[in-house]
């Protein structure tokens, strides 16, 4: 009885493994060209006061996630301690109006209020042409 369930086993494993469909793969490539000038020349800053803001971790953080996710913001920073936002954004893309829409849609119990521009807003260090995370840390220090 026992080699019988044992060659059974087999059977199904055997047969079970030898079974499954072979998945195909595609290999996509794409190819994204950006100019330089027109992305810096594009760059504003926009900064805002965030109410409602409850909690370091999950308040600011999660509006600074998703602020950062955005096509054509370049870098977003939430502080909770001064529930102040900054965002350097791609003015061609974006428009304040859906960086406020976004903090909004986080979470009902935001309001944006007291927003700043300013056009042409520097970019941030490492994005510029040849410059390498070890230039940003001398520029800082």
């Amino acid at each position: 009885m026992k080699s019988f369930i044992l060659s059974l086993a087999s059977l199904f494993f055997v047969f079970g493994c030898t079974q499954q469909p072979k998945s195909n793969i595609k290999e996509v490539s794409t190819t994204v060209e950006i100019t330089e000038d027109t992305t810096a020349d594009n760059l504003s800053e926009a900064s805002f006061s965030i109410s409602g803001m409850t909690c370091k971790m999950g308040c600011a953080k999660t509006i600074e996630k998703n602020l950062s996710k955005m096509e054509g913001v370049q870098q977003a920073s939430v502080d909770f301690e001064t529930s102040l936002a900054t965002v350097v954004y791609n003015s061609s893309i974006l428009q304040t109006d859906d960086l406020v829409q976004k903090v909004t849609d986080t979470g009902s119990s935001y309001v944006v209020s007291k927003m700043a521009l300013s056009s042409n807003a520097k970019p941030a260090c490492c994005t510029k042409k040849g410059c390498t995370k070890a230039n940003c840390a001398k520029k800082k220090s």
